[in-house]
């Protein structure tokens, strides 16, 4: 696959899909990610990769001690920007590949939310797991989020090919799917009052199973099986198949 994602994080794409988010959304997935994983004041998370910080700044508001790590020189110098009265000791923020351990560990906790898998080849996924792995404590937890296979292949059969954005800017979106492959390939078109534009991206999309298997080559125990960041139990069954694929997982 190409290095699209080298690029495809820029201003445009803070603009646009920080908008497919809402509020409510990420409050709902920080109260989830808080019970879920059992965090209170004090423990230390890594948010990796953490974009423009809408999963860090929260956390860390709440009392963890928040790193948020990211490739994207953009998307973190916009969580900079927005990281408001806490300190350092509270949220800060690395630029760096997660193909590469991390140069710090003894983390209580590692996320890695929203679809980060899959950009490069299978090795390359089992190395980011794996260095997620190293970066926290024996005993730690790390949480990966995602689109799953099944999820995919129903939202091309049903998803409305085209959205409008609060501020009016009509997103249209087409997505070819191979199978054999098991890889998406979606274009995003858009046009509104802040401008035009458009993106491509193509990225590996893995069955339930394969995630699973992923994280046993990376050294992980497998704990449990979310819908979305939430305790709710996942369950590929109608009518949205589970929704998004939380794995949970522990360093033994």
């Amino acid at each position: 696959m190409s290095d699209w994602w080298k690029s495809f994080f820029d201003a445009d794409y803070v603009r646009i899909w920080s908008e497919f988010v809402s509020a409510d959304k990420t409050a709902g997935e920080v109260e989830g990610l808080w019970q879920l994983l059992a965090l209170q004041e004090g423990s230390r998370v890594l948010d990796a990769p953490c974009g423009y910080g809408r999963l860090s700044r929260p956390l860390a508001e709440r009392g963890c001690r928040v790193l948020g790590v990211d490739q994207s020189e953009v998307l973190l110098q916009h969580a900079e920007s927005r990281r408001g009265e806490l300190s350092p000791e509270r949220l800060r923020y690395l630029r760096h590949d997660l193909r590469l351990p991390l140069p710090e560990d003894g983390f209580d906790v590692a996320i890695n939310v929203f679809s980060s898998l899959g950009y490069g080849t299978e090795a390359e996924d089992v190395a980011i797991l794996r260095n997620l792995r190293g970066a926290v404590r024996p005993g730690g937890l790390v949480l990966v989020e995602t689109m799953h296979r099944d999820l995919t292949v129903l939202n091309m059969l049903r998803n409305p090919p085209s959205m409008r954005l609060p501020d009016g800017t009509l997103v249209v979106q087409e997505v070819r799917f191979d199978s054999i492959a098991g890889s998406a390939e979606p274009c995003w078109y858009w046009s509104g009052p802040n401008g035009s534009g458009s993106k491509s991206a193509a990225f590996r999309v893995y069955a339930a199973t394969e995630l699973v298997a992923l994280i046993a080559r990376a050294g992980l125990r497998f704990v449990s099986a979310h819908r979305g960041c939430s305790t709710e139990p996942f369950k590929a069954e109608p009518p949205d198949m589970g929704g998004r694929l939380a794995i949970l997982a522990r360093r033994d």
